[in-house]
């Protein structure tokens, strides 16, 4: 390594000193201001939900407030937020439907927060994600949507309660939907050069073959 590349480090080095302490001085006014407005309680409240923490606790506390009494019901607050899709069902079959424009700050807070729950290990969360990415074909835009709508749904009655949220493990997985999960997750492999072949003649379909491409 040479001088130059030594000089360049100090210089990225500094940049990112530069942008980090502003941003931490933001957080710590945030903070202030969350305690100035006697917010502490529900703010930590909303970070027993899985997916949601301080930043994120913050940026919905600003959209919806403290005070759950405001919005009727949290269909209502979903439908505000812009996160309740419509229900769009026939002959026993759900089609696509689009989601109403909604609050764009907190819908936006919302989607960051499903992601984050997406990938918490144990959580009902992350099961509802990939249950309906199976049924939307691997689609993950549908499975965000319905986690924040469910993520929502948790803060509304997190502070209208005012007790923390204890995720309860999601009910076990029909057949259908069981059949759903191992075709999408057969057809997600073999986009990696991984060929998978049941072996029928075993009594538990759960036997298979892997051969990589």
């Amino acid at each position: 390594m040479s001088d130059h590349h030594r000089q360049m480090i100090r210089y990225s080095l500094s940049h990112m000193t530069f942008l980090e302490d502003p941003i931490a001085e933001m957080d710590r006014d945030i903070t202030a201001k969350i305690h100035e407005a006697g917010l502490d309680k529900a703010w930590q409240l909303m970070q027993t939900v899985p997916g949601i923490q301080d930043r994120s606790a913050a940026n919905i506390l600003a959209e919806t407030g403290a005070d759950m009494r405001q919005f009727p019901s949290a269909q209502h607050l979903s439908s505000w937020a812009g996160v309740c899709p419509g229900n769009n069902r026939s002959a026993g079959k759900n089609k696509s439907s689009r989601t109403t424009g909604g609050n764009p700050w907190l819908r936006s807070a919302l989607t960051e927060c499903a992601w984050a729950a997406s990938a918490t290990k144990d959580s009902s969360l992350r099961d509802k994600f990939w249950r309906v990415t199976s049924r939307s074909g691997g689609h993950k835009a549908p499975a965000l949507i319905a986690v924040a709508h469910v993520m929502l749904t948790l803060i509304y009655r997190t502070l209208e309660t005012q007790q923390p949220f204890e995720d309860r493990k999601a009910p076990p997985l029909g057949e259908p939907q069981r059949q759903r999960m191992i075709r999408h997750h057969i057809r997600r492999l073999g986009k990696l050069g991984i060929s998978i072949h049941r072996i029928s003649s075993v009594p538990d379909d759960n036997q298979i073959n892997a051969s990589t491409g």
